[in-house]
């Protein structure tokens, strides 16, 4: 009889816990676009950390390859003065490198810790992913990337 108990007690802890766990689990989408020109090719990769309908965080690493390296240089100091603006905002990380012939831009935003008023304030275009209660959505992530010409796939 204690052994029935036992068991029956050990299903039901394990269906609360696989319960509560079946909606809310985190998951990844990976975006991407690779683009060749005569000059440069760039590939391009956006890592999207979501539970339920809206966006964690998002990794984005940007990658141009050129024979052109003062190309590469003239493009990592604009690329720094885009990124300068938001150097104080926590939870916004950004890296340019130029590696031999190929120039990296990371970011890393998580957007469930963000300031959103402050990040939207200096660019208010930003406000266009935010719903208004400062989250962003899955779906107006996607649509962005996707308009881009990325291919998105949720895994």
């Amino acid at each position: 009889m204690k052994k029935v108990k036992y068991l029956v007690a050990l299903l039901l802890g394990v269906l609360i816990v696989t319960g509560c766990q079946g909606k809310d689990q985190t998951k990844t989408m990976v975006c991407s676009r690779t683009i060749n020109q005569e000059q440069a090719s760039m590939d391009l990769s956006y890592t999207v950390t979501y539970t339920g309908d809206y966006v964690e965080k998002v990794e984005s690493i940007e990658k141009v390859t050129s024979t052109d390296t003062s190309a590469l240089n003239s493009y990592k100091e604009e690329i720094e003065a885009t990124y300068k603006p938001y150097a104080n905002i926590k939870y916004y990380d950004t890296e340019v490198t130029v590696d031999g012939n190929t120039l990296t831009s990371k970011v890393t935003i998580d957007y469930s810790k963000i300031d959103y008023k402050e990040f939207t304030n200096i660019d208010s275009a930003n406000s266009q992913i935010f719903t208004s209660d400062g989250k962003v959505k899955l779906e107006t992530m996607e649509s962005l990337y996707e308009q881009i010409g990325a291919t998105c796939t949720k895994k």
